[in-house]
């Protein structure tokens, strides 16, 4: 796709923001969007599968305004939390309304956001991944930047990822066990990095000691600015962002498993190991992440030139219709489970 196309991006802030301002209906607006129209337009308009040729491709790679995209997404984070506290704290408005907003906006920090966050951590310069740390730090989750890229990419499809579903497990016990073991995950990464340096835990250099910091103080400037009353407020959006984050994690994911070599490594990472969709209108507002495989295989590819890979398991929606069934577990199962690549396995709830 054209640069232009990941414009829609925008979209989520943009409405979500005027869902502030005007209130009423449009407080639902941004949810009803994601939620009821992109998972219609991905119905109506299908896929679109094809792949750039390799001349095309390293056009693509060269072209700035892909990557300027994704930093104009830091500051529109920032700002939103912020007019969101600003809002919550002029406003006289019912909490019918004050729950589309909180909603709205997790669907933009979260959604959006730590989708732009994923983009940028993975990136070889360190400022860009730093871009990528702030916006995570808007919701309270800096280390994903450890456990996503040293953890979860080594570890992807098998029983030693906390953030790949096994078959048969439901959405809501994956949340419960991921997000904690995710983040010992992260401290254990960093422990062992820095034993690697011949440093302690409590060195300058552990990084997850800083993130600890870094967001205890956006915290406090969080309560300094709206008020003691307003922190559970922020802390639900950024709680709902992550979720959001994890609930995707499980529809990338799960059931997909590698096997072990004779020798007892697991087998290299493959198109088989992610699950796909190829739907054009989420492609467009989640900047290629359903194109998963790929990713996984070349996770330093930018995403203007992720392609598709015919083998891969392919989702019937994009990932905002896929959100909304893995919340129905049993009409997760009963579909899912039969598109598996091993369709022979039990189903059901664990």
């Amino acid at each position: 796709m054209k640069p232009w196309h990941y414009l829609a991006s925008f979209l989520v802030p943009a409405i979500a923001a005027l869902g502030l301002t005007l209130g009423g209906p449009w407080a639902w607006m941004t949810v009803a969007g994601v939620f009821i129209a992109i998972p219609s337009l991905d119905a109506w308009f299908g896929v679109q599968d094809g792949n750039w040729d390799d001349q095309t491709a390293q056009k693509a790679r060269g072209n700035r305004f892909y990557s300027l995209i994704l930093y104009a997404h830091l500051p529109i984070q920032i700002l939103l939390i912020l007019y969101l506290g600003y809002v919550w704290n002029h406003s006289n408005a019912p909490w019918s309304i004050r729950l589309g907003w909180v909603l709205s906006v997790m669907l933009s920090t979260g959604g959006i956001g730590i989708t732009v966050a994923h983009e940028l951590i993975h990136r070889k310069t360190s400022w860009e991944r730093w871009v990528g740390k702030w916006i995570l730090m808007t919701v309270l989750y800096m280390h994903f930047a450890i456990e996503h890229v040293r953890g979860h990419h080594a570890q992807v499809a098998t029983e030693n990822d906390p953030a790949s579903a096994p078959q048969g497990m439901n959405v809501y016990r994956f949340i419960l066990g991921t997000i904690p073991a995710q983040w010992l995950s992260a401290w254990h990464l960093e422990a062992k990095r820095l034993k690697k340096h011949g440093r302690s835990n409590l060195s300058f250099r552990n990084e997850m000691l800083w993130y600890v910091v870094i967001q205890a103080s956006w915290l406090a400037l969080i309560t300094y600015l709206f008020g003691i009353s307003f922190l559970p407020i922020y802390l639900a959006v950024a709680s709902l962002s992550f979720l959001l984050l994890e609930i995707i994690n499980y529809v990338e994911h799960y059931g997909l498993r590698r096997h072990r070599a004779d020798h007892g490594r697991w087998e290299a990472v493959s198109e088989a190991h992610s699950w796909n969709s190829n739907h054009r209108v989420s492609r467009m507002m989640l900047f290629e992440l359903s194109r998963h495989s790929d990713h996984h295989m070349s996770a330093e590819k930018p995403y203007q030139i992720l392609r598709t890979e015919e083998a891969s398991p392919q989702m019937p929606n994009g990932y905002p219709g896929m959100v909304l069934l893995a919340l129905v577990p049993p009409l997760w199962f009963s579909i899912m489970d039969r598109r598996l690549p091993q369709a022979t396995n039990t189903t059901g709830s664990l």
